[in-house]
């Protein structure tokens, strides 16, 4: 049965058998994730649910990071991961390898790395306990994920689902539980995941739900197996189990090739907020307005060349004075826009206080995607800035994005960006986060990693 196998992978895993390269990536990935998560607390829909959960009362058990509170730990394991979410910018895959080399695994990592601190932290993990969940919870998720096709029109979220799948396998690793009680886990489990991606359309808050709920759901199936709770026997291959139910066009075969001998752990790490079908456009814009001096009232259209089907797509989506600050992350004309206008990316710009720029507003109006039956794929990208003047600033971009592996970003970006993250919050004195950081970057020399959760607290 696939889920015994996956249930040994997480039972058998051993800090030493991990290759240096892997144990490096899990850092880079908690470096920035974290930083993320304190970041993105700030987005005001994360202080409703807050709110709310301390209006029920409840045991202190687990920080909640940029907060300064403790919440009861599938509470706070959830805004946690709501928080790293907040604006689209955290580390995202990680990327599969091998024969699933190239598939599209999505958040996975905003949901699994975040749990795997608030979780050790309530354990009082050690520092290589931390790194083994967070490979374990980054490997299985990105597998469940590869595992089916990707489709934004016919399938279930994937936060809500593949991210559920990792996100029990770092809880079960740390919890302690045994071979079972695994099993028994994803059994309960099966009935708590979902999630819809009509929320991208919308541009609505709940884009990070579903991420988050599956920090919850996991946490809460890990405890109620553990406390003998029964749930059904197989909940990946059965009749009615996840592949029979949330699938479209399911290849389980997939999943477990190579399993324990290569794990999916390289984080693709953003240099920018919003979607990362954003970042190449962003990039071409940024070229331009290095090379040349404009200003955005100079500018009588912009046109962007994609494949004919992002014509109908939620990137595809200009803001409005209406739209919520979620809009933002999911709009290419306004990623365009505000880069012109700003000449740079900053967090700051997609904040509910900066979304309703004017200037940035106006010229989200005269962005215009082009379909062009000879861009075949999602990352080529041809730009084109016409000006009043008459001239016409192009710039192209036919790679992947930066930040993934085959066009990577350096450490010290990985690390530039915790400090972008740390500053924008305002919550985290540069001392705390650089005690938190010295820790991550010596994590398995920890006994107990409480401190890190405390100084990001």
């Amino acid at each position: 049965m696939l889920l015994r196998q996956i249930a040994r992978h997480i039972l058998d895993t051993r800090f030493d058998n991990l290759p240096t390269e892997v144990i490096h990536a899990a850092k880079l990935r908690l470096i920035d994730a974290l930083s993320c998560t304190v970041g993105g607390h700030v987005a005001p829909s994360n202080a409703i649910f807050l709110n709310l959960f301390k209006s029920w009362g409840g045991a202190p058990q687990a920080s909640v990071f940029g907060f300064g509170e403790k919440l009861p730990l599938p509470q706070a394991a959830l805004i946690n991961s709501l928080s790293t979410r907040s604006f689209d910018f955290e580390v995202t895959g990680p990327e599969p390898e091998g024969i699933n080399k190239g598939k599209m695994v999505g958040h996975v990592c905003s949901t699994t790395d975040p749990t795997a601190l608030t979780v050790a932290e309530y354990f009082g993990s050690s520092g290589q306990e931390l790194l083994v969940a967070v490979v374990l919870g980054g490997d299985i998720g990105a597998r469940m994920a590869v595992s089916e096709e990707f489709n934004f029109d016919k399938c279930f979220e994937v936060c809500g689902t593949a991210n559920a799948i990792g996100a029990l396998a770092v809880v079960a690793r740390l919890m302690k539980l045994d071979e079972d009680q695994i099993i028994n886990a994803y059994g309960i489990l099966l009935h708590m995941m979902s999630g819809s991606y009509q929320s991208l359309w919308d541009g609505a808050d709940t884009f990070k739900m579903p991420g988050a709920l599956a920090a919850y759901n996991a946490v809460v199936a890990a405890q109620l197996s553990q406390g003998g709770f029964t749930g059904v026997k197989d909940a990946l291959t059965s009749k009615l189990g996840y592949y029979n139910l949330y699938s479209h066009k399911a290849y389980p075969e997939n999943f477990a090739v190579d399993m324990g001998k290569v794990y999916y752990v390289q984080g693709m790490h953003k240099l920018h907020p919003s979607c990362y079908g954003n970042h190449n456009p962003i990039e071409c814009v940024l070229d331009l307005v290095r090379a040349h001096d404009f200003t955005a009232e100079e500018v009588e259209q912009i046109t962007l060349d994609v494949p004919p089907h992002r014509i109908d797509h939620f990137l595809n989506q200009t803001m409005s004075a209406g739209d919520d600050q979620a809009r933002a992350l999911f709009s290419i004309p306004y990623g365009i826009a505000n880069a012109v206008v700003n000449k740079c990316v900053e967090i700051e710009h997609y904040t509910a206080e900066n979304i309703y720029n004017p200037s940035v507003m106006a010229l989200t109006k005269r962005v215009h995607l082009l379909a062009a039956a000879d861009v075949t794929t999602n990352h080529l990208m041809r730009l084109a800035i016409h000006l009043k003047d008459g001239r016409i600033l192009k710039a192209e971009r036919n790679k992947l994005p930066l930040g993934w592996a085959e066009n990577p970003v350096t450490d010290q970006d990985v690390v530039s960006k915790y400090w972008r993250n740390i500053r924008f919050a305002k919550t985290i004195s540069d001392e705390r986060a650089q005690a938190a950081l010295d820790a991550i970057q010596n994590l398995e020399q920890l006994d107990n990693v409480a401190a890190i959760a405390d100084n990001l607290r």
